[in-house]
């Protein structure tokens, strides 16, 4: 007896015995036959079967074993194979066949995409039936609508948004975890998060699960991004969570090797999360001054930059030892990559920023306002993103070379170093603002 017919035998005596009063010994026989039909449905041939298999088609042989025909589901979206050549596979299968369905629903899930032979796939296996053999076929075929239909993106939205977990909804369309990193299933999360069909909290619920398992969806969290940082933005629900999974995940957009990560979101929502980061140094940095500096400018300084907040583009701090230890003890902040301030009083710290061409340095403790171009920045570091990167910095290094600089002087009117500072940003940046969007009043 082969084992495909002993499986069989041990199905029939599990359905027989299945209300039995030995109920672990068939609860056991159950399992392991589930697991096996679990393993024929995802199982992948070996590479060597599918070359042979491939090999033997290109040369327009048809006289395959029982084992290639098996195999031909798997070539069809080799690079190699042609829409017609798909074609020709498909009217080599036994659509009756558990295997031979089984591999094609398989290589449809696992490839899906936009492409004509997805579609022909599609069209070949929606009107087929199934009411034998495997339960997980069966389950698959008695909910086709979710996987063959015209809308079948549609009704996944509308399962997602009732399941509000991928686990349920795999356990719902008849899906092993094995298709948690499927084409299909990880195209149909996208098209849930852009959807309307749930809330942003509700997102957010299947957000935690994928970010729990981040592996296996890393391919798809720069599209998630994507939707949800503009949905934030707008409704300004979590944003401090919406940060912190995708400043974790993808990295910081502005510099470094994690930008790339960000190729695949559009420029409308990196400016959003720069932004974010932006605005999330300087209230750090404004914290930490008050908490260690003696400034009687400060409260200008700070009323002064938070004009310009929307126009910064990469920020960093650069903390003394002691600064380091207050910015750990701040409540409700993100946790972004800081340097640290050598050369340099343990409380002090440094805000650099960059505007248009110019990277700006502030100090904690009444020190200069400079400002260097970022031409003599890249001759102070190999590029500007180094500068940006440095997870140290030595204080003689970052005063050198700068091209203007500023005393913040208590001066009123003309002689304000505010006046100056903007009068400055307008002519060299293209940015202007009035006394009014900067000035303190008493």
């Amino acid at each position: 007896m082969s084992l495909r017919d002993s499986i069989k035998d041990l199905k029939n005596v599990a359905r027989r015995l299945d209300n039995a009063e030995f109920t672990p010994e068939i609860n056991a026989l159950k399992n392991f036959v589930a697991k096996f039909d679990d393993k024929t449905f995802s199982d992948k041939p070996p590479e060597d079967l599918l070359q042979e298999t491939l090999n033997k088609f290109l040369r327009g042989e048809e006289n395959f074993t029982r084992r290639e025909r098996r195999t031909l589901p798997f070539i069809i979206f080799d690079n190699k194979i042609t829409f017609d050549g798909a074609k020709k596979i498909l009217r080599q299968l036994d659509f009756k066949n558990k295997r031979h369905l089984s591999g094609l629903v398989n290589v449809y899930l696992n490839n899906y995409d936009t492409s004509n032979k997805t579609e022909l796939l599609r069209q070949w296996i929606i009107p087929k039936e199934f009411s034998e053999g495997s339960a997980r076929l069966k389950k698959i075929f008695s909910a086709r609508e979710n996987f063959f239909g015209e809308n079948r993106m549609a009704n996944m939205t509308k399962l997602f948004a009732q399941k509000l977990s991928v686990d349920g909804v795999l356990e719902e369309i008849g899906l092993t975890n094995f298709y948690k990193a499927s084409n299909f299933i990880q195209v149909a999360l996208i098209n849930f998060f852009r959807s309307n069909a749930a809330t942003l909290p509700d997102k957010f619920k299947i957000l935690d699960e994928l970010n729990a398992e981040f592996e296996t969806y890393k391919n798809i969290f720069p599209y998630i991004a994507d939707v949800l940082i503009q949905t934030v933005y707008r409704t300004g629900f979590d944003k401090n969570k919406c940060m912190e999974i995708f400043y974790h995940r993808l990295g910081d957009p502005r510099f470094g090797d994690k930008r790339f990560n960000w190729n695949n979101v559009s420029t409308k929502s990196k400016e959003i999360f720069c932004h974010w980061l932006s605005k999330e140094d300087w209230e750090v940095f404004t914290k930490i001054v008050e908490a260690t500096a003696l400034d009687g400018q400060w409260e200008h300084r700070k009323k002064f930059w938070n004009a310009y907040l929307p126009y910064i583009i990469k920020t960093k701090i650069f903390l003394g030892r002691n600064a380091k230890r207050l910015a750990a003890q701040i409540k409700d902040k993100i946790e972004l990559n800081h340097g640290s301030l050598t050369k340099a009083a343990a409380n002090q710290s440094a805000f650099a920023f960059q505007i248009g061409r110019f990277i700006f340095s502030e100090w904690s403790h009444d020190g200069k306002l400079r400002v260097h171009n970022l031409a003599t920045t890249v001759n102070l570091f190999d590029t500007v993103e180094d500068f940006f990167e440095n997870d140290s910095i030595n204080r003689d290094i970052i005063v050198k070379n700068f091209i203007e600089e500023w005393i913040h002087f208590p001066n009123e009117g003309e002689n304000s170093w505010q006046k100056k500072v903007s009068e400055w940003i307008g002519k060299n940046c293209g940015i202007y603002k009035t006394e009014k969007n900067w000035r303190l009043e008493n």
